[in-house]
């Protein structure tokens, strides 16, 4: 058996997750892109940008190391609540009424949200590479259940509260 492809080794969860990653960044650089230097346009784009650049960068490093694997677990669970709130929140915030299955489906951001979802799986193979007891209550499908909706009700009340 080759070393890639031993019990020990997550190599292909990495990959699978970069993968994911590069594919999330490029939709969200087609859909907001950044201005190039001297063009006239806002920079509201640069930071997702650099934010999804790290996630294809940075986190899978930390995720690579015994030493600093929990800051990537955190970071690339956390990126997909908040993306997932944030976009969900956007994709339905310019509808005018009650809307159908076929607006929910082809003119949401349900697509982009569900494509997200497996780097949190991805990221619960690597928890198990490094703790493969799992961490008690901590870091479960309740656990990241909970926080999505800890971070969407703080989003909520910002927005009702704030404007």
């Amino acid at each position: 058996m080759k070393a890639e492809e031993s019990e020990g080794s997550i190599r292909g969860e990495l990959a699978s997750l970069i993968l994911l990653s590069l594919g999330g960044l490029l939709m969200h650089w087609r859909y907001h892109p950044i201005p190039l230097p001297g063009a006239p346009a806002s920079h509201a784009n640069t930071v997702p940008f650099i934010l999804g650049l790290a996630g294809v960068i940075i986190v899978p490093l930390l995720l690579s190391r015994q030493k600093t694997w929990l800051a990537g677990y955190l970071s690339n669970g956390f990126a997909v609540i908040t993306g997932a709130v944030m976009m969900g929140y956007l994709g339905v915030s310019g509808w005018g009424g009650v809307p159908g299955i076929e607006t929910i489906v082809f003119d949401s951001m349900l697509p982009v949200i569900l494509l997200s979802i497996p780097k949190l799986i991805i990221g619960q193979r690597i928890l198990r590479h490094y703790r493969p007891g799992g961490m008690g209550r901590m870091f479960t499908t309740l656990w990241w259940t909970r926080h999505f909706i800890y971070v969407s009700a703080v989003f909520i009340a910002g927005r009702l509260l704030g404007g």
